[in-house]
């Protein structure tokens, strides 16, 4: 995937060449993958970036004209001419950026829109600076060893220094087991960390000192008038969209959209100026499902070029589960890979991805106003806590079964685990109403730490550029009342005012149509019950199409089965110590009668982490 790397230290103990080669083995995981690096072994510092061969296409590390301060980044940054005080605009992002920093100091990514990592090293301070965008869209992980920073777009890069202990974790596995996705800044590893989202990270390797400076959250946000009417929110929220589509679709790229029945891709594919000639449109799933038959409705209206990858069967998760590890290195289960397929074929159609990601605001998706409006610091910790192990993806682990899972040497220990380390971690928004508080929680943890990692993958093909992520439309987003956003409100709305001929197309949650209007939502629901009835009580005439696009518990209990076996009851797992066997047999019976929904949430993250173990620790 794109991102940034390097090494710096104050003795010099290591052979950074070496280090940084080693480092450029395990980022370029496909023959198109560009690396570029830097070593001047006298500084002890070493610098690299990895990319497709697309964005930031300067060479790298770019140096400022005294050639004191050197610069490798991954992104790119969208509002150039609002800073031509400060820099010529026309300038390569990397030399704009740059001449951004020599002038303001580390505080220049205040000033910046977009989406990017970057690190500068300055001989003239003898610092390293890391910094990213608000909403962390590109990794960037660290670890400090003796005095010497290591850093790079993937855990791995870090494993490239022999001397950095590969010591687990226990406070992140009791995480991934009861939410399935890391908190904040945790790793599955100690003394390895993931930079925060809109984050200064300073080094000083003389003094061996490290500061990490938040520079952004949802606090900063300016509050909306008491008066903004749902009507002229929707006008606003639009224009601020097509605006930042229009500026997305700049470029010599061919655009594409993962078109699903939902309706944010749809959204985007509705507001891609017409004028740029057919966009790719990519479809995955199962050949009866919601999101297959819609899509290929929407794509039709919008004369897309589209195309179709079935899954037949699940014999794909295994096959790609190598290369899924590799690229999200356990912090994504496997029944998150789909996608990953196909990333081939569809880096042959498009060069960049107008992702939906981020289109439904995770907070407001909870639909919970316990949550939103929760009296007290007990009530919303409880209320997130059963939020983020029972609704935010498949359920996991319950109390009774987290007693069971693991072994009895740990079970004491983690027991519990989780939603302490959650209470330490939502201490740093005390300063935030509840609403807010449960935004900034899902933009830094939800979003970043589970879905993004569609993206991470993702990128190991395509571009990704996000709509959703502008600057300009998250602010105004994030600062509506929940009941504006719930249940994709605004953007029906959207589409209704902007788009009407898509609203007929089912939406994939509820199969209805988007109307307006509780009047016609009724006749929908009514016409909908009467098809049903039709279908059960007298013959199927009226077509019924699957919910799922990928049926992943099936697949377990199938074609997927041996290899969940070993992975899951070999003597190789349960001698680690770690889990007790018993429960572990109990999870893969209870899910292989079928006869309970959803055991997959249970059981895949206990197989992507001996995964995890397997890749790192046994190798």
């Amino acid at each position: 995937m794109s991102g940034i790397f390097g090494v710096v230290e104050n003795n010099s103990r290591v052979e950074l060449d070496a280090l940084l080669t080693k480092m450029q083995g395990v980022l370029a995981h496909f023959d198109w993958h560009q690396v570029e690096t830097h070593c001047d072994q006298s500084r002890g510092v070493g610098l690299g970036r990895v990319g497709i061969g697309l964005f930031n296409s300067l060479p790298q590390p770019v140096w400022d004209e005294s050639g004191t301060a050197a610069l490798v980044m991954a992104g790119e940054i969208y509002n150039k001419q609002a800073l031509h005080q400060f820099a010529p605009p026309e300038l390569p992002d990397e030399q704009f950026v740059l001449k951004l920093y020599k002038k303001l100091g580390a505080t220049f990514v205040r000033y910046l829109k977009g989406v990017f990592a970057i690190a500068i090293w300055d001989n003239a301070q003898q610092q390293l600076i890391i910094t990213n965008d608000r909403f962390g869209t590109y990794p960037v992980y660290y670890g400090l060893v003796e005095g010497r920073l290591v850093f790079g777009p993937e855990m791995k890069a870090i494993f490239c220094d022999s001397s950095f202990p590969k010591k687990l974790d226990l406070t992140a596995l009791a995480q991934y087991l009861r939410f399935q996705f890391l908190l904040e800044q945790r790793t599955f590893f100690e003394n390895l960390q993931l930079l925060p989202n809109a984050s200064i990270l300073s080094y000083t390797p003389e003094k061996r000192h490290l500061q990490i400076e938040k520079y952004w959250d949802i606090s900063q946000i300016p509050t909306l008038p008491a008066s903004l009417t749902f009507n002229e929110a929707v006008v606003e929220a639009s224009r601020r969209l097509k605006a930042a589509v229009d500026r997305l679709c700049q470029g010599n790229y061919r655009l594409g959209v993962y078109l699903s029945a939902g309706v944010d891709s749809r959204v985007i594919l509705g507001l891609i100026n017409p004028n740029l000639g057919p966009v790719t449109t990519v479809t995955y799933g199962h050949p009866q499902s919601r999101d297959v038959v819609y899509a290929r409705r929407i794509a039709k209206i919008m004369a897309t070029n589209h195309h179709y990858f079935a899954f037949n069967d699940g014999r794909w998760v295994q096959e790609f589960a190598p290369l899924h590890l590799a690229l999200t290195e356990g912090e994504h289960s496997w029944i998150h890979s789909h996608g990953i397929s196909i990333g081939g074929e569809s880096r042959q159609l498009m060069d960049v991805n107008l992702t939906g990601f981020a289109g439904g605001v995770t907070a407001v998706d909870w639909q919970d106003s316990a949550l939103w409006f929760a009296e007290d610091n007990p009530a919303f910790e409880t209320r997130l806590f059963a939020l983020l192990n029972q609704e935010t993806t498949w359920p996991s682990l319950t109390e009774a079964e987290e007693a069971t899972i693991y072994h009895p040497n740990l079970a004491g220990q983690l027991r519990g685990r989780a939603f302490c380390s959650l209470q330490q971690e939502l201490a740093a928004y005390s300063h935030l109403s509840p609403y807010q508080r449960a935004i900034e929680f899902a933009v830094n943890n939800s979003d970043r730490r589970l879905f993004m990692n569609y993206v991470v993958f993702q990128r190991a093909f395509l571009e990704q550029r996000f709509p959703f992520l502008e600057y300009d439309y998250a602010e105004f987003v994030y600062a509506l009342p929940p009941e504006m956003l719930a249940q994709r409100r605004l953007r029906r709305a959207a589409i209704l005012k902007m788009m009407p001929r898509l609203a007929p197309i089912p939406y994939d949650k509820d199969d209805l149509p988007i109307t307006s209007g509780q009047a016609a939502l009724l006749r929908a629901k009514v016409t909908q019950k009467g098809k049903n009835f039709v279908n059960r009580h007298i013959t199927p005439i009226f077509p019924k199409y699957h919910t799922l696009y990928a049926d992943y518990e099936n697949w377990l209990r199938h074609e997927l089965g041996g290899w969940g076996e070993d992975l899951l009851l070999s003597e190789r797992t349960l001698q680690r110590g770690l889990f007790n066997p018993d429960g572990v047999r109990s999870l893969w019976r209870r899910h292989q009668t079928g006869l309970e929904m959803h055991t997959i949430g249970k059981l895949a993250p206990l197989m992507t982490y001996e995964l995890l173990l397997r890749r790192f620790l046994d190798e």
